[in-house]
Order: structure tokens, then sequence, then C-alpha cells
């Protein structure tokens, strides 16, 4: 059987840890059959370094680093590129790979604005290659149980939808060490992080978002001089004691070989701390949204809770489901309710086997379904048409808050970049 060849663009710990490493059948990465079907022509990387690091935690050290996606396609020519770099260079990368005739797979989000999806949408159709977006969580098995519930019409036309994502100071702070906390590279934690939510409701109601009002701040990730705290993890003298520490030698070291040993190249900064007044994204958001055939959506973010969990809450004409993830200890739920007001708890435990891990075998069924294996609904790969519907409501609600948390409509999104949130406010 012949082998689909790939471009790794993009070598930190997304494009390593996932999908080169589960391309190539890495134990809690990939699947055996993964390398009998894919193999990787090139790694793209600005940072040489960091390339080359990948390549030989790969146990490929003579794979070959470029640092464009043209270099690599004449090169090194492959069928997909698998873009996980930045999200504000999603759409150059997004748009030379298809220029130079490739498929590509864009980790999530699609891009940083609207106008940028409007841009990779045109470049998608002027070069007839496909184009899947890594929303992941669609893949996830509660969610996926879910989506089928509501198109067998359980709960009937859905009128109301209350969600949130909650993340822990581990998880949420861990944002605040990198670029994401620069709105300019990340649009924003609603944008980066929560498009994987906002997306799952979009498309479990499959509607269109048409107006977003918002309210947030950023008022836990400040500057904390009293801790005493150094400019970075490494070396601070109260790096053991923080919640926050980010260990650059766990895991084998690996991110020390990734990104400590790389700053030279380009001054990239792993580990910066999370208590800083250079953040110029929110810490916590709330918004109320409406999509166009009538349902209304709360959907709030909070990134500094001591437990993380989410939760989705459909409620329609029929009916009320739910589906999330307990903040006691972390499982996946889903249970629904009728008219006679009794809930039935849907099993939605399963056995992953030892090689299933990445976000609950989410990452495993999405590269999967990549490479044409059984096993997919239809419905979960993301388009970019789907895809766009998660990115406009970060947009609306960027415009939003820099406007006081006025009603934004979509109309006015496409044309511009987002503006940042307006200054911080401590607690």
């Amino acid at each position: 059987m012949p082998k689909t060849s790939f471009i790794v663009v993009g070598t930190g710990n997304r494009g390593l840890g996932c999908f080169a490493k589960g391309l190539l059948g890495f134990p809690s990465k990939g699947l055996p059959e993964f390398k009998e079907r894919s193999r990787i022509a090139a790694l793209v990387d600005t940072n040489r370094t960091r390339g080359r690091v990948c390549a030989k935690e790969l146990g490929l050290p003579e794979l070959p680093v470029f640092a464009t996606i043209k270099e690599a396609q004449l090169f090194a020519p492959a069928e997909w590129a698998i873009i996980t770099t930045p999200d504000y260079t999603h759409c150059a990368c997004v748009c030379e790979a298809l220029g130079a005739g490739i498929n590509v797979m864009v980790d999530k989000p699609l891009a940083t604005s609207v106008m940028e999806c409007d841009q990779i949408i045109a470049a998608m159709q002027k070069s007839e290659r496909k184009v899947v977006v890594g929303h992941n969580y669609r893949y996830a098995h509660n969610i996926l149980l879910a989506k089928k519930l509501v198109l067998e019409g359980r709960i009937g036309k859905i009128l109301q939808v209350e969600s949130a994502e909650i993340l822990s100071l581990s998880h949420g702070g861990d944002y605040y060490h990198r670029w994401h906390s620069d709105f300019s590279k990340s649009a924003g934690l609603m944008n980066h992080k929560c498009c994987h939510f906002l997306d799952i409701i979009c498309w479990i109601l499959d509607d269109e978002p048409v107006e977003v009002s918002a309210m947030g701040a950023r008022s836990y990730y400040t500057p904390r001089p009293e801790l005493l705290h150094a400019e970075r993890c490494t070396g601070c003298g109260i790096a053991k004691e923080c919640p926050h520490y980010f260990d650059m030698d766990k895991w084998d070291g690996v991110y020390r070989r990734m990104y400590l040993e790389a700053e030279p190249d380009d001054g990239y900064v792993r580990d910066l701390c999370v208590f800083s007044d250079r953040h110029t994204v929110n810490d916590h958001e709330s918004l109320s949204i409406r999509f166009k055939q009538g349902a209304l959506c709360s959907f709030a973010m909070t990134t500094f809770a001591p437990r993380e969990y989410s939760f989705f809450h459909f409620t329609g004409t029929k009916g009320r489901l739910e589906v999330g993830s307990n903040a006691e200890d972390g499982k996946p739920y889903l249970r629904v309710a009728g008219p006679n007001r009794k809930y039935e708890t849907i099993n939605v435990e399963r056995d992953l086997g030892e090689h299933e891990h990445g976000h609950g075998g989410a990452d495993i069924a999405l590269m999967a379904d990549i490479l044409g294996l059984p096993g997919s609904h239809p419905l979960q790969k993301a388009t970019p048409y789907e895809a766009r519907r998660a990115v406009s409501i970060a947009d609306m609600a960027a415009r939003s808050i820099a406007g006081g948390g006025r009603a934004v409509k979509l109309e006015e999104t496409g044309k511009d970049y987002p503006p940042a949130p307006p200054k911080r406010l401590a607690y």
C-alpha cells in the first residue's frame, strides 16, 4: 500500500509530540497502522535548531529541515502539509502550501480573524486542494454521541445553550508563559483555546453566529512584585513553590532541547513568568451569542480555576442535553432529559487501548480520519467554512469588549484585524 507523505510545518510541542510522533506510530501518540500508511518527507521551521531536535526526537536525524514550505515541496515533495505554527502565521502558511499544490491540515484555530479565514477559503477554492482544520474535540466520544442525539431529534429544535471552559492554574496559566498572551499573535484565548468549544456549539447547532456581546478582563495574570519572582521560570528562586512553574526538564528534557537550546536562533523564550504586564489578552471573558436560526448562547472562559472542567447544555423544544467533563475527576459525561423530566445517563466510557491517549483519543481519531481509516463520522472533519464560525465569534467578542460590551454583528468582521482588549484590571 502506498504511503501518504506529509510535511510537518512547525516543530514545537504540537507538531512533534502529537502529529509527527502520531503519524510514525509512537506509543501513546499514534497507532501501529499509521506508520504503515504514512511517512514524513520533511520538516519546516524557521528555527533550524528546533527542527533538527525534532528530527532527532523522531529517530530520523537525517530528515531534511527547511525554512519554507515552498522549499520543502521543491526538494522533498509531499501530498499533505500539517501546519502547527503560531496562530498569526496560519493564513500565510496555509496559502503558501495551497499555492505549492499541497493539501493542508491546519491545527485550530483556522486563523486569527475572519478576514484571514476568508483569504484561506479563497486560496483553497483557487487551488482546488483540500483543507482540514484540526478541531479534534469533534472526535471526543461523548461529543460525537451528543451530535448524533441532536441529529436524531431527541431534544427538538435547540433554543438555548449554556457553556463554559474552566481551565486550571497549570493549564490556563501555561498560555501566559508564551506567545499566546500576545493578542497580535493569538487574537486572545477566546480564539486560540476556546475555539474548540465555540466550534462544538456551532457544529451541534449546525448554525451560523450572527451577533455577540462580550465582557472580559485581565485581572489574575498581572504583575506580582511581592512574590520576588524572576523574569522566567528557569533560575527563578520561587520556582518549586509556584503552581505555574514550567519545568524544562520534564519528559526527559525534551523541552530543554526544543526551546531553551533553540533560543539563540530567534530569541523565543518558552518559560516567561506568567505574572507580567506584557500580556495583551484577557484571562476571563463572558459572551452572549445569537445564532441565525434564533438560538441564544452564553459562554464563559476562566483561566485560573483550582480545578478544570467544561460543559455544554443544550435546551430544545423536546428536552435538554448536557455533555462535558466533571470537575471532580475530569471524566466525560452525557445525559439527556425529555418532557417527563427524567434524565437518561448515556454510557460514554470506552477502552481506548494503550496507544490512544492524546486528548482522550481525539488526536488519534483525527489523524485516522485524515489517513482515511474507517471509524469516523462523516461530519467530524472540520472544513474551513465551519472553522470560520468559531473564529467569527472570537472576532466579534474582541470588538465587543473593546467597545465596552456593545453588540457586534457579523457584518462588522472580515475587513480588518480585531482590536486588542482594553488595559488590565487588577483584582
